[in-house]
């Protein structure tokens, strides 16, 4: 694959995809974390290129991400060009930010990189609607058009923010089928994300008492079991991502890398208390069934899965 890579865009969720795509095509398997290194231009990225010219471990390559590459200074961008001209065959170079550095030989990165076989991708704003209804289809489900139109009012045309509404949407309606306005109207209830953060916080540190009485305070703010099930399966989906990198030694999946606080707090929590992937899946489709099913209440099915998550 290209030596070099060069991806620029303001768009965060698209330019990071092509990022996951570079990594994910140059390297795999359990030593991902031992050949992949990431440092920010706005550091000096430091060691960068000699980390560059440092042969793999135990795989043919190695990944050096440097982010944040429109606050690169003069020396920074001079080591690069010259980098450029000699690459390590056994290392992928990654530059990633939302321009080019605007300083002397900035420009001169697109071009070096284009005549050295290197690929420069440049990502510009996304039209809201299509994206979200292209990002259900890849979930397996259909969002239509007045849906998808809907959810843009609710919370805006950020796509970062659009692709996790229709994650939680898809888990609403089971994973398939259609998303029509009734689901978005039925997910952006009164009851906040925050809101539903607490409860999934208080399920991992399975403290029954604050779980219990989180979940009575939702039940009464959204009436929707099937919303709070949605909500919380996308948030333990999440937990359990970020949990697997950590463990691996990768850098954080989707939007835990921008908000630090958020990601120290889930950091200590995962470490205090470990999540079982199969058992959690387990219980949270078992309750989906009881909710479809509609044999019983739809609130004692939430609250026996949340005594099974908190007890089990």
């Amino acid at each position: 694959m290209a030596p070099v890579h060069l991806i620029l865009g303001d768009e965060h969720l698209l330019v990071q995809r092509e990022i996951d795509a570079v990594i994910a095509e140059a390297l795999g398997g359990p030593t991902t974390g031992f050949n992949f290194a990431r440092f920010s231009a706005a550091d000096g990225a430091s060691g960068a290129l000699e980390t560059a010219r440092t042969m793999p471990m135990m795989v043919p390559r190695r990944v050096v991400l440097i982010s944040e590459v429109e606050q690169a200074e003069v020396p920074l961008v001079d080591a690069v060009l010259a980098y450029i001209e000699h690459p390590s065959p056994s290392t992928v170079l990654v530059m990633t930010g939302r321009k080019l550095p605007p300083v002397k030989g900035g420009r001169k990165l697109t071009p070096r990189i284009k005549k050295m076989g290197g690929q420069v991708k440049r990502w510009g704003r996304e039209r809201p609607i299509p994206f979200a209804r292209q990002h259900a289809r890849a979930q397996g489900c259909d969002l239509t058009e007045p849906a998808a139109a809907l959810l843009v009012d609710f919370i805006g045309s950020g796509l970062t923010r659009l692709a996790n509404e229709v994650d939680k949407a898809a888990c609403y309606v089971g994973g398939s089928g259609t998303i029509g306005e009734a689901d978005i109207a039925a997910l952006c209830s009164p009851a906040s994300e925050g809101e539903i953060w607490g409860l999934t916080d208080a399920i991992v540190a399975r403290d029954t008492d604050r779980a219990l009485t989180a979940t009575h305070r939702l039940m009464g703010s959204s009436g929707s079991a099937h919303r709070l099930l949605a909500m919380i399966t996308w948030q333990i989906r999440e937990l359990l991502m970020l949990q697997g990198a950590l463990r691996q030694r990768r850098s954080p999946p989707g939007s835990w890398g921008r908000n630090q606080r958020k990601l120290r707090a889930a950091r200590a929590r995962l470490e205090r208390h470990p999540m079982r992937p199969a058992p959690i899946l387990e219980a949270l489709t078992r309750a989906n069934r009881r909710l479809n099913s509609a044999r019983v209440g739809e609130r004692r099915v939430f609250e026996a899965l949340v005594l099974e998550l908190t007890t089990g």
